[in-house]
């Protein structure tokens, strides 16, 4: 039997974007400041912050931001999908980001974000992109993502909870060639994998709203994940005249079982080995009349 829980929000936010293009060695500067106040109907903060960023976009078009966020105190009332509220204590991140100018043939981003999980344990991520376009018929983009979460809280159901260790890959890349200005070939594949060790177990008190309470290990059984899926997509398109194209396309994908412990390199190989996709269409859009 399916269960919805549904809650109802009361939103209260304000967002101040200034843009100054005055400013002497420099194309302009963006300066916003955010808050976010959001409230269930029993008058409970289940979403608040305040944030301040910065960016600024140079001369020569590299552009450079960060932003700074505080999110005080709160209630989750959702997580336990109405099994039990409970508190979440204050948290900050700092995110910064750097990207080259785009118009070179080589252009390259790189991004870093330090924050605090639910739980008030340490939250990393790192991003690096790189795009190659050496002329106007070809380019290629490759994004490289990766995440170290200390605390990953995940709801067993009954109002217990386990918080996990995790690190995460996610690696993607995109590449398009024009071989006229009536045909196109495309290939795209995006790879996403997280493997979760089982840290500490947490029960919410259903008599008082609360942090939630440690408690000891329930059983004697792992509670480690993994997730690895994988979607691969090659297209060429071909427009016969106008509104009218012919697509072929390719598409290759997997979702390996949560239990396929093995190095990230293994599960990349495994993702495209074991697949669950693996179609091939011919789509042909013809548009009849004058």
């Amino acid at each position: 039997m399916a269960f919805f829980h549904e809650i109802l929000r009361v939103n209260l936010d304000y967002n101040f974007v200034l843009t100054e293009s005055n400013i002497p060695g420099i194309q302009s500067r963006t300066t916003t400041l955010t808050s976010i106040n959001q409230y269930n109907i029993d008058g409970e903060p289940v979403q608040l912050g305040q944030s301040i960023g910065r960016a600024w976009n140079y001369i020569n078009n590299n552009s450079f931001d960060f932003r700074f966020l505080y999110l005080p105190s709160r209630v989750d009332d959702r997580l336990g999908r109405g099994t039990g509220d409970f508190r979440i204590p204050e948290r900050y991140t700092l995110s910064s980001n750097f990207s080259s100018n785009p118009a070179r043939n080589i252009a390259f981003s790189l991004n870093l974000e330090a924050g605090q999980e639910d739980l008030g344990s340490k939250l990393f991520t790192s991003g690096l992109g790189v795009v190659w376009r050496p002329n106007d018929r070809f380019s290629f983009d490759l994004g490289l993502s990766y995440t170290d979460r200390e605390a990953l809280l995940v709801h067993q159901g009954d109002g217990k909870y386990t918080s996990f260790e995790a690190h995460q890959w996610a690696p993607k890349l995109e590449s398009n060639y024009f071989i006229s200005s009536k045909q196109q070939f495309r290939i795209s594949m995006q790879w996403n994998s997280l493997k979760a060790f089982e840290d500490r177990f947490w029960e919410v008190d259903s008599n008082r709203l609360e942090y939630l309470n440690p408690v000891t290990n329930p059983d004697s059984e792992a509670d480690d994940f993994v997730i690895s899926r994988l979607t691969f997509q090659a297209r060429y398109r071909w427009e016969i005249a106008p509104l009218s194209d012919l697509f072929v396309v390719y598409t290759r994908g997997s979702n390996l079982p949560g239990n396929s412990f093995s190095t990230f390199q293994d599960l990349l190989e495994q993702a495209w080995n074991d697949r669950i996709v693996d179609s091939f269409a011919i789509k042909l859009r013809y548009r009849f009349g004058v």
